[in-house]
């Protein structure tokens, strides 16, 4: 959100009309909510948290698209190639959540990538609809209450870097942003939040002993 502050505040402004300013977000808000829905679709998109999925085996030979797979053949599936397909997506580097929403003159939404970024067929990953959740609750409900924002570091903006670690999970390199309430009256409904839902004592000490 700190890169594309355009897209928070039309996020923010979808937030605030519709839930309004004295509660958060929850799940049966969902369809109430088409922008945010479609930031986290594009999130999804724009960078796909398996880039090259989970690798499986072939059980028996096959031929799919005219390509012969033999038995226990190794698959991988370029989640990153099919979410930036030009054909599929228009400028498929840029970050554009209306890329999902139905536009003016009747133009279509882009393919939802939830139809592939969490896997294929029976090896769909089994916590979908959990993450799907949560993602859509913590972004609802971080918007309503943060603002999340570029540094400012000597009277200087910073650019946060746009890096990622390599791995079969893909995680951001460490950044810089400004997380600040978005008013007096937002830091009251965080502080409210806390009050109706403490934090529970740590398992450390049940932990701290098997380390040792």
């Amino acid at each position: 959100m700190a890169k594309f502050p355009d897209v928070q505040k039309k996020a923010q402004e979808e937030i605030d009309r519709v839930i309004g300013k004295e509660r958060l977000p929850n799940l049966h808000d969902c369809e109430k909510l088409p922008y945010i829905e479609a930031v986290v679709t594009e999130v999804l998109r724009w960078h796909p948290i398996g880039p090259m999925g989970l690798p499986h085996a072939s059980s028996e030979d096959a031929v799919y698209g005219g390509f012969w797979i033999p038995k226990n053949s190794y698959l991988m599936p370029n989640i990153w190639w099919f979410a930036h397909d030009p054909e599929v997506y228009k400028d498929p580097m840029e970050f554009r959540p209306e890329r999902f929403l139905e536009g003016p003159q009747g133009r279509k939404p882009e393919p939802d990538p939830r139809k592939y970024v969490f896997g294929f067929g029976r090896r769909v990953c089994a916590g979908k609809n959990l993450a799907e959740n949560s993602l859509f609750l913590n972004f609802a409900q971080s918007l309503a209450v943060f603002n999340i924002d570029k540094p400012v570091v000597d009277g200087k903006v910073v650019e946060p870097k746009t890096e990622f670690l390599p791995g079969v999970v893909s995680h951001p390199a460490p950044f810089n942003v400004s997380i600040k309430p978005r008013s007096v009256h937002h830091e009251k409904l965080i502080r409210a939040i806390e009050q109706k839902f403490p934090w529970k004592e740590s398992d450390a000490k049940y932990l701290k002993p098997i380390s040792e």
